[in-house]
């Protein structure tokens, strides 16, 4: 479940130049991600570099767009039991976020300094998969077993806690400990149909 693995294109030269890209990008920064090194660890030369991209920046920018969370496996089946199915959920999501921990604590400030790097309405990846997990709560509400509220609300009381944990606390080498089953407890106190 890594979001480098995820890129929608089959793994051609583009695609080995995008992922060489970001975690050059992720480990070195954008002006330490140099042409020469993106080409060297994507096995190819640089003038085949800008042959397919023509600038560092046009290759960053289509990879960052690119860029997606593999979202349809964290989503869960929908079963009978919406406690098991938020629970497998919030599991998931905390293994992708693990396994693509370091990626992610290194890329972020990157987008943040480089916001040309991700566009004008954000990588269009985290887009769809955001609205993927909306989509999913607002199921879960129309199905009448969550209460109504903003589906981002929602997502971000199930959802924020487990980002904060992993990234951040992930980020300074701390680990405490956190119960999930407690978390989607929690979260389901008065969001279920009827409970105020």
């Amino acid at each position: 479940m890594y979001l480098l693995a995820n890129f929608a294109e089959p793994d051609t030269t583009r695609t080995a130049l995008m992922r060489s890209g970001l975690e050059l990008l992720a480990e070195k920064g954008y002006k330490g991600a140099t042409t020469r090194e993106i080409a060297a660890r994507a096995g190819v030369s640089e003038i085949t570099l800008f042959r397919h991209f023509g600038s560092k920046e046009a290759l960053l920018q289509e990879a960052v767009q690119k860029l997606t969370p593999p979202v349809e496996q964290v989503l869960p089946l929908r079963t009978r039991n919406l406690e098991a199915d938020l629970l497998h959920l919030t599991e998931r999501y905390v293994q992708m976020l693990e396994a693509n921990q370091g990626l992610l604590v290194r890329l972020l400030p990157e987008l943040a300094r480089h916001p040309e790097l991700r566009g004008a309405e954000g990588p269009a990846g985290f887009n769809q998969a955001i609205s993927s997990v909306l989509e999913y709560i607002t199921g879960l509400q129309k199905a009448g077993l969550l209460r109504e509220e903003s589906p981002f609300q929602a997502a971000l009381a199930l959802l924020g806690p487990l980002f904060a944990r992993v990234l951040l606390f992930g980020a300074m080498g701390v680990h405490p400990p956190f119960d999930l089953k407690a978390h989607v407890k929690g979260f389901l106190e008065g969001r279920r149909r009827g409970q105020r």
